[in-house]
């Protein structure tokens, strides 16, 4: 979520009483089914929001960060909810969220805004499913983290909260691949690893 978008989100939220929850890496907010009870602001880590199939697979929707606020199904929550990292959580009652926002029309039209910025970006993660190879899923996927991590000194480091498999899952390619491409671009100079796997610099000018 821009920067614009959060300051737009403010009034839906302003003058809302919340609990915070503490996360352990790995450990579920909720999950796809449950009766959808809060809406939710992440205050630190990061979160997964995944859909499961039957016969054990899974799909991430989308990873969100710091400041994202987001509420999944307004009766039952469309998927579930994953900590990548230890995080923690703000959480806001539903009822008490529909009722703030049915007395105010600037935080009504501001949750609209966000509800909408987060449909645009699944809908462009689905037409990059459907179009794109798998570099150039990768090389999208490090500048949407670029775009959504603080600008760090040099401008171009990409820090990399999630494992393999879970970049593997959100992008729909296999970990085994998301290492090879990593490596490929890596051997073309289009970046280097900084930090391990956590981090990578994407190079100037590539």
């Amino acid at each position: 979520m821009n920067k614009s978008a959060l300051m737009n989100l403010k009034p839906a939220f302003e003058g809302l009483g919340f609990r915070s929850v503490s996360l352990r890496k790995h450990e579920p907010l909720f999950h796809e089914g449950e009766l959808a009870t809060a809406v939710y602001r992440l205050e630190r880590g990061c979160i997964r929001l995944q859909i499961d199939s039957e016969d054990g697979n899974r799909e991430i929707v989308t990873f969100l960060f710091p400041e994202d606020v987001f509420f999944v199904g307004f009766k039952t929550y469309w998927a579930s909810a994953y900590a990548v990292t230890d995080s923690s959580v703000a959480v806001y009652s539903l009822s008490a969220f529909w009722a703030h926002i049915a007395a105010d029309a600037e935080a009504a039209i501001a949750a609209l805004h966000s509800a909408d910025e987060l449909v645009e970006n699944v809908a462009h993660h689905l037409a990059l499913l459907t179009h794109a190879r798998g570099d150039a899923r990768l090389r999208w996927f490090l500048d949407w983290m670029m775009s959504r991590s603080p600008t760090p000194e040099n401008g171009s480091e990409v820090h990399l909260p999630m494992s393999r498999r879970d970049i593997a899952d959100f992008l729909g390619i296999a970990p085994e691949t998301v290492s090879r491409l990593f490596l490929r671009m890596e051997s073309r100079g289009e970046l280097r690893r900084a930090d391990g796997h956590k981090s990578v610099l994407r190079l100037p000018g590539r």
